[in-house]
C-alpha cells in the first residue's frame, strides 16, 4: 500500500517538475535575453540524442531483456560505469555541439546558450521526473485498489514505489534544480567551443565534466558506492565546478564584450 500522504507528495513533486523550466526562465530573464527558439531546440535535441540515439546505443552495448541482469554490469562493474557516464556525456554534448553549429549563423549571443540549456535540462526534468511521478501515482492508485493489471509484475516494481522514502521524492526536486543548472553551464562551455576560434577543446572538456558529474550515480547504480549522500555530493561538486568554468569562459567574457561596446 502507498499512503495518501506519499501520493500527495508525488503529486506536488510532479507539478514542480513541470514548472521548473518556467521558474528558470523567470529568474534568468533578469540577466539574459531568454529566447524561445533556442529553448525548443534544446528540448528537441535532448529527446533525439539522449532519449533516442543514446538508448539505441544502450540496447546494442548493454543488451539485456526486462528483468535480466546486464552482462556488462555483472562481469565488469567499473567498465559498466565508464560506458554509462561516457555515453551520457558523448551523446548529449554532441547534440549540443550539432545544435550550436546549426544555430551559429542566427543565434550568436551567450543568451542563446542559456536558453538552450533551459530547454535541454527542462525537458529532462519534465520527462524523467514529471512523467515519472505521473507513472508512480498511477501505479500507486492501482496498487492500493488491488487491480489485477499489476499481476505478474516482479516484486522489484512494487518495491520501487513502496520502498522509497518521502524525503527522496523531495530531494529529486533539488537534484533537478542542480541538473538544469548543470545543463546551462555545459551549454555555455560548448557554445564557447563553437563561437571562439581555438577553443574547440572546450567540447571534450564538456564531455569530461558531464561524465564526472554522473560518476557517483553510476557507481551507486552498479553497487560500487552505497551512500546516496556521496552520490549527491559528487553531483553537486561537479555542477559547481561546471558553473564556475562556464562563468569564467562564457558569462564573464560576454560581460566584458558588452562593457567594451558601450
Amino acid at each position: 500500500m502507498v499512503s495518501t500522504g506519499t501520493i500527495i507528495i508525488m503529486s506536488i513533486v510532479g507539478l514542480v517538475a513541470f514548472l521548473l523550466p518556467f521558474a528558470f526562465i523567470m529568474v534568468l530573464r533578469r540577466w539574459f535575453q531568454i529566447q524561445w527558439i533556442p529553448i525548443l531546440i534544446g528540448a528537441v535535441t535532448f529527446i533525439i540524442f539522449a532519449m533516442v540515439l543514446e538508448q539505441i546505443s544502450h540496447f546494442f552495448v548493454l543488451g539485456s531483456e526486462m528483468g535480466e541482469e546486464i552482462p556488462l554490469l555483472r562481469n565488469s562493474p567499473w567498465l559498466y560505469v565508464l560506458y554509462g557516464v561516457l555515453a551520457a556525456g558523448v551523446f548529449e554534448e554532441t547534440g549540443r555541439l550539432v545544435a550550436f553549429l546549426l544555430m551559429k549563423r542566427r543565434y550568436r549571443k551567450l543568451d542563446s546558450s542559456i536558453s538552450y540549456g533551459i530547454g535541454h535540462g527542462g525537458v529532462e526534468a519534465v520527462l524523467l521526473l514529471g512523467i515519472g511521478m505521473v507513472s508512480a501515482i498511477t501505479f500507486s492508485v492501482l496498487l492500493n485498489s488491488g487491480s489485477s493489471i499489476l499481476d505478474g509484475l516482479p516484486p522489484e516494481a512494487t518495491e520501487s514505489v513502496t520502498g522509497t522514502a518521502n524525503y527522496m521524492y523531495v530531494l529529486s526536486i533539488v537534484e533537478r534544480v542542480f541538473a538544469i543548472s548543470l545543463h546551462i553551464g555545459l551549454s555555455v562551455i560548448v557554445w564557447v567551443s563553437v563561437m571562439d576560434k581555438g577553443k574547440w577543446w572546450f567540447f571534450p572538456l564538456a564531455i569530461l565534466f558531464h561524465a564526472l558529474t554522473n560518476l557517483t550515480a553510476g557507481m551507486f547504480q552498479s553497487g560500487l558506492l552505497d551512500s546516496i549522500w556521496m552520490v549527491y555530493a559528487g553531483f553537486i561538486v561537479m555542477t559547481a565546478v561546471t558553473l564556475w568554468v562556464a562563468y569564467m569562459v562564457g558569462v564573464k567574457r560576454s560581460s566584458h564584450s558588452r562593457d567594451d561596446s558601450i
